[in-house]
C-alpha cells in the first residue's frame, strides 16, 4: 500500500473519530435533564393510578378546608410529608439520562400504558403533567437506586435518581394516617376496659405503681413492657368501612392521662370476617377504621392486657 492510501485511511480514521466526538459532544449539550416543573399553587387536582396488582385509582382534590384524597367512597386528609413528597416531584424532576426511546423496551422498565403507575395533574380543566411512573432497581454495588418515568406525549424513557420520584409512586393507604395512640406511656394514669355485656376492669397509677381495681398490684416491668408496646401501635390493615355503627362492641379501652386534653378510647368491634374478625377504632384518628386478626393490633391492645388481670380473662 503506497504512501497515497495510507495518508487517505489515515485522515478517514480522523474524520470518523473527531466526528464521533462532536456527535457526542452535541447530543451530550442537547440534552435536557428537566422532565417535569409544575408550578404546584396552580394545581387544584392530581390523578392517580399506581402500578401493581391490583392498581390503586384515586385522586387528589384541593378544597376550600385543604386538600383530601378520594378513593371510592372513602375521603380522608393526606399525611403533610407524603403530600409533600409529591409536590416535589412534581415541581421539578431531573433524570440522570435517556435509557431508550424504543416502544419495545417499555416492559424492560414497567412502563407499559396498562401496567404502568400514571400521575396526571390538573389546573381546572387544563393539564399540567401527564406522567408514567415504571420500575424500581437498586443496584447493590454501587449502593445506588433509581426509577425510570416518561411523559404520556413522549417516547423518552428517563432514569431518575432512585428516591426523587417515590412521591409519584404513593399508594392510597400511603396517604392515610396510622394512629391510634398519641400519649407518652409515662403520662397515663388509668386504664378501663369495658366488654361487651358492659363489664368493666380497671388499672390504675399511684406513686408510680399499677394496681388493677385499685388493689392489687401489678408486675411493674412487665406492665411497663405492656404500655410501651401499646403506645407504640399503629394501625397496619384499613378497611374500607367509613363509619362502624350497626357493628357489635367486641371490647372497648379507655386510656386516660396527665396530658391529655381528654380521654382516648379505643374500640374493638366483631367485624363479621372469620379471617380478620375485628375493626379497630380509634378516637385519636375517628376518620380511620382498621381490621385486624387475633394475633395482630387487636392482640397488641387488648389480648396481652388480660395478663394484668387475677383471672386472666
Amino acid at each position: 500500500m503506497n504512501n497515497r492510501n495510507l495518508l487517505i485511511i489515515f485522515i478517514a480514521g480522523l474524520a470518523l473519530y473527531f466526528g464521533g466526538q462532536y456527535w457526542r459532544s452535541h447530543r451530550s449539550s442537547s440534552f435536557d435533564p428537566l422532565i417535569v416543573a409544575v408550578d404546584t399553587t396552580k394545581v387544584d387536582r392530581i390523578q392517580f393510578v399506581t402500578a401493581g396488582s391490583p392498581q390503586d385509582m384515586y385522586e387528589l382534590n384541593h378544597t376550600p378546608e385543604g386538600w383530601r384524597a378520594t378513593k371510592g367512597t372513602v375521603v380522608i386528609s393526606p399525611k403533610p410529608d407524603v403530600l409533600s413528597a409529591i409536590f416535589k416531584s412534581l415541581a421539578q424532576l431531573n433524570a440522570n439520562r435517556i435509557v431508550t426511546s424504543d416502544k419495545a423496551k417499555y416492559l424492560e422498565y414497567e412502563l407499559e400504558a396498562d401496567k404502568a403507575g400514571r400521575v396526571t395533574a390538573w389546573q381546572g380543566n387544563k393539564k399540567l403533567a401527564d406522567i408514567f411512573v415504571g420500575g424500581f432497581r437498586f443496584d447493590q454495588a454501587t449502593r445506588t437506586a433509581s426509577s425510570f418515568v416518561r411523559l404520556a406525549d413522549h417516547d423518552d424513557v428517563y432514569e431518575v435518581e432512585g428516591f426523587t420520584g417515590m412521591g409519584l409512586k404513593a399508594r392510597f393507604d400511603q396517604l392515610r394516617d396510622k394512629t391510634l395512640i398519641n400519649v407518652a406511656a409515662s403520662d397515663l394514669t388509668a386504664l378501663e376496659w369495658v366488654g361487651p355485656s358492659g363489664q368493666k376492669k380497671t388499672l390504675t397509677k399511684e406513686d408510680q405503681a399499677w394496681y388493677f381495681a385499685g388493689m392489687e398490684a401489678v408486675d411493674s416491668v412487665k406492665f411497663s413492657n405492656y404500655l410501651n408496646q401499646l403506645i407504640g401501635t399503629n394501625g397496619v390493615y384499613f378497611s374500607d368501612l367509613t363509619s362502624v355503627q350497626g357493628y357489635t362492641l367486641a371490647e372497648q379501652l379507655t386510656l386516660q392521662g396527665n396530658q391529655l386534653p381528654s380521654p382516648i378510647t379505643i374500640t374493638a368491634y366483631d367485624s363479621r370476617d372469620t379471617l380478620k374478625p375485628f375493626l379497630i377504632h380509634s378516637s385519636v384518628n375517628p376518620d380511620a377504621v382498621f381490621t385486624s386478626d387475633t394475633v395482630g393490633i387487636y392482640k397488641r391492645i387488648f389480648g396481652d392486657l388480660r395478663q394484668f388481670w387475677p383471672d386472666g380473662k
